[in-house]
Parts: C-alpha cells; structure tokens; sequence
C-alpha cells in the first residue's frame, strides 16, 4: 500500500497500523526509510505513515531488512523507478513466496537476482 501511494497523486494517510512495528522488523520503520531512499516524500509516525504521491522515484540501493514483505515492496517499487533498484536480503522470500523474482519478471518486471 505504501509503495502505490509513494507514486499516486495525492496525499495518502495510513494509520492504526503500529501492529506492523512488531514484525520480522518493524516495516513501518523499514517501508519509510527505502521509500524515502528511493525518493518518495513520506513520513512516518508513531502508528502510521503520511505520503505525498510523486510521478517517479529515482531508485537506488535499499534493505531488504530480512523480511520477505519488504523484499517484495521494494522489488514492486522499482516498477516506478528512472533508475534500477537493488535489494538486499532476496532469500527472505523463501518464506511466502519462493517463486517471487520468477513470476516478477513473468509478469513484466527487470530483475537480477545476485546469489551470494
């Protein structure tokens, strides 16, 4: 939710959601710190995020922060990116989705999944 907000016009608010904090990592922490990385004007409170939709992000380098869900998050984000996007913490997906990169690509998404 956060990704499509980051690149829908608009502010988007997403509150009541500081459940999220207690995860395989706190991704209210972890979605604000890669969006803004990527470029994304987003701000996160105490049980929630606020975003101001832009028309692209710029790409970079983000954590994969072990958790599957933002492995995923952050691959979909690169759909809307000038520039690649590279990912740590790829395994993660193994843990709901192991054929994650393959169908992402199927379905018209660039990735290279860089064993090591």
């Amino acid at each position: 939710l956060a990704v499509t907000a980051a690149l829908c016009t608009g502010t988007s608010v997403i509150y009541g959601a500081e459940r999220l904090r207690i995860k395989e990592c706190d991704r209210l922490g972890a979605m604000a710190h890669n969006l803004k990385l990527l470029g994304a004007d987003i701000t996160e409170t105490q049980d929630g995020l606020i975003i101001n939709g832009v028309p692209e992000l710029k790409g970079g380098h983000v954590s994969g922060f072990n958790d599957h869900r933002i492995v995923m998050s952050m691959a979909a984000a690169s759909v809307g990116c000038r520039n690649a996007v590279t990912v740590s913490d790829k395994e993660s997906v193994n843990k709901s989705y192991p054929s994650f990169f393959e169908d992402f690509e199927r379905l018209g998404g660039c990735c290279h999944v860089i064993m090591g």
